[in-house]
């Protein structure tokens, strides 16, 4: 449970290419999924400990708050999905979980054919969206949106530990909240198999660095290649995402990537099953450069210059010509 840090800018920033942290953090991402008394919790060593959760009274975000022995470091690990489509099960959050996808992740207030029941009422025609609309609807504080109970929750924290380096983290749409509110805050966040954040950090207005800059950046997005949701693949109709309602179709993440390639050196096909935080640790995470020695690490690489989200959209301001 002892983790590797260095120093940034004066913020002490957990150092995810080196595999014992990752995967330390991945365990505490995993135990988001669990109340504390879950058998399949995870064992996170005596240096850490679950000193406070959040949201398991409530059918919205949930997660766990863990400190280490001196309360120096606090973890925020929030919960992604939960869905029997997303395999690690549904529980009473799943509605709300499934409305913060459609609402974060899709091109237009999941708007993808006639078919779907939408988050907001900002598509216009065709594949034309009202982006004021949008914003609007993204920013809207009373309207179930997880980064706002997050950020609340982040002031809670604060105010517990005044002194304590604070660093988010979390699995898939906890991920992804996990790096808003890095970014957000300036401190380091570590998503895990997130879908792109950068589109919705852009319509929540969120300071997000200009693109030769994402390196200075304490966010880390960690992810495999066999994973449609983190690769930003699982959408369109012939999609699994697609038949179980889910518009995953942003692709672009902030900070820094951590890519495993599965694909190439283990094999594996794109499949939804390999999203799975459990299968993340236990198959890709925990084994690798085990069995082969080939394996090395990853190197932390800025999200590709030329990634773009919702290419085939229009995006139309109230205030311009249509």
């Amino acid at each position: 449970g002892k983790w590797m840090y260095y120093v940034d800018d004066g913020l002490l920033v957990p150092n995810v290419t080196d595999k014992a942290t990752l995967v330390h953090i991945a365990r505490m991402v995993a135990n988001a999924y669990q109340p504390t008394d879950s058998e399949t919790w995870e064992n996170l060593g005596d240096r850490w400990d679950a000193h406070d959760s959040f949201g398991w009274a409530e059918d919205g975000i949930r997660g766990h708050v863990f400190a280490d022995a001196d309360n120096t470091t606090v973890v925020v690990a929030i919960k992604g999905t939960s869905s029997t489509f997303f395999l690690g099960g549904g529980s009473e959050t799943s509605a709300r979980d499934k409305f913060n996808d459609n609402r974060l992740f899709s091109c237009c207030c999941a708007y993808v054919d006639f078919t779907w029941a939408t988050v907001c009422d900002c598509h216009m025609s065709g594949s034309k969206c009202n982006a004021t609309c949008l914003q609007d609807a993204m920013n809207d504080e009373t309207s179930d949106n997880y980064f706002f109970a997050a950020a609340q929750i982040f002031m809670d924290v604060v105010t517990q530990y005044p002194r304590a380096n604070i660093v988010f983290a979390g699995h898939s749409l906890g991920g992804a909240v996990a790096g808003l509110l890095g970014i957000t805050f300036g401190l380091p966040a570590v998503g895990i198999e997130a879908p792109g954040d950068r589109m919705a950090s852009k319509r929540l207005h969120l300071p997000v660095p200009p693109a030769g800059a994402a390196g200075r950046v304490p966010l880390f997005h960690v992810g495999h290649t066999a994973d449609p949701v983190y690769m930003g693949v699982c959408s369109g109709r012939t999609s699994t995402c697609y038949y179980a309602g889910y518009a995953m179709e942003s692709r672009c993440h902030n900070g820094q990537q951590l890519v495993f390639d599965t694909v190439a050196q283990r094999g594996w096909r794109v499949d939804m099953r390999h999203h799975r935080i459990n299968e993340v640790i236990y198959l890709a995470l925990e084994p690798w450069g085990i069995t082969d020695p080939e394996e090395r690490m990853p190197t932390l690489e800025p999200e590709d210059k030329d990634c773009v989200d919702c290419g085939l959209w229009k995006f139309v301001y109230e205030d311009s010509p249509q």
